[in-house]
């Protein structure tokens, strides 16, 4: 007589109960040509060191809560909600409509929503993954929705080369269902590590450095330390991955989809080749969109399904990494 299976403590790969997804780019695409004369390098060096093709850029009069909206609100119709019905709206970004107040407030001013919780998540690209983890205690009231968006382009330094070929602008939504149990709960897996703060950084807009007490005209632009932050996600990236297996109960033979952030063509090829994830599991978006920052997961996980690539019962892992630095992950049953 065979031996019964080890008992786990929860099902493995916790249920996400998306009840509704919904993702928006602006229509302005940016070609490898157009960066190439903006940093003086050619459109092959581009594609060849980043992966990606093309991005898009949101207009002038187009800030990140509009992004947000027009996911959020394409989410909500895959729902079959209204706005009143959800019980709080997380807006996973790095940059913000302004300071203050939160962007997610502007979001619901923008589809007209009033009277929910409302709030901002920054966790730079591994934002989206924390909004999850923070949606959790909303869950218990009714539907939450969880909207990762980012304009960078507002924050890109043109002449840099290492980081305005790799970014664009986006936003991906989810609409959760309520939880019914602790077996329904998102188990993440973060951590972060302050140590290297700035590798990936806006220095001035802060308390910290006030724009009107710094003569740089690029102290509001992005910086990224991008070879360092390769050394550094080699090291951390399949450290969360493989807790968060564990925590599922799984192998990582048993994931089915992966959903990574996007941080570029060639770096979704780096976490993989680390975690040993098959190509051909590894869903891809940077070719197109480029690194959207918090958006990438979510926009990503709305163009799998709208394309028919997740299944119901597929085990989907979720990882990213973002500034501060953070790296997260979960798995999830679809």
């Amino acid at each position: 007589m065979n031996a019964p299976p080890p008992v786990l403590p929860h099902p493995p790969g916790a249920p996400l109960r998306v009840t509704g997804l919904g993702w928006y780019v602006p229509e302005r695409r940016v070609d490898n040509d157009t960066v190439a004369r903006w940093c003086g390098v050619t459109p092959e060096w581009i594609t060849a060191r980043t992966g990606v093709d093309e991005r898009r850029y949101a207009a002038d009069d187009e800030p990140t809560s509009v992004l947000a909206a027009r996911a959020l609100e394409q989410a909500l119709d895959d729902a079959g909600l209204a706005g009143d019905d959800l019980a709080a709206v997380v807006v996973c970004t790095s940059t913000p409509d302004q300071p203050q107040p939160p962007t997610a407030a502007f979001v619901l001013a923008e589809l007209g929503i009033s009277g929910i919780a409302a709030f901002d998540v920054n966790g730079v690209c591994a934002g989206f993954l924390y909004g999850l983890g923070a949606a959790e205690g909303w869950r218990r009231r009714g539907p939450v929705a969880v909207v990762g968006a980012d304009k960078y382009s507002a924050l890109m330094n043109r002449r840099d080369r290492r980081t305005v070929s790799l970014f664009g602008d986006g936003a991906g939504a989810v609409v959760l269902g309520p939880a019914r149990s602790e077996d329904d709960a998102v188990r993440l897996v973060a951590r972060c590590q302050p140590e290297h703060l700035d590798l990936v950084r806006v220095r001035g807009g802060g308390s910290a450095l006030p724009l009107r007490d710094t003569a740089d005209p690029l102290a509001d632009r992005f910086e990224m330390q991008g070879r360092a932050v390769v050394a550094w996600a080699e090291e951390a990236f399949p450290v969360v991955v493989e807790q968060a297996c564990a925590e599922a109960g799984l192998m990582l033979a048993d994931i089915d989809r992966f959903v990574l952030h996007q941080g570029s063509g060639r770096m979704v090829e780096l976490c993989a080749k680390w975690i040993d994830a098959p190509p051909e599991k590894v869903a891809t978006t940077a070719h197109r969109f480029g690194n959207t920052s918090a958006a990438s997961i979510p926009l990503t996980l709305a163009h799998e399904a709208q394309h028919q690539r997740l299944n119901r019962g597929d085990r989907v892992l979720l990882a990213g990494l973002g500034g501060g630095t953070a790296a997260c992950a979960t798995v999830v049953t679809w």
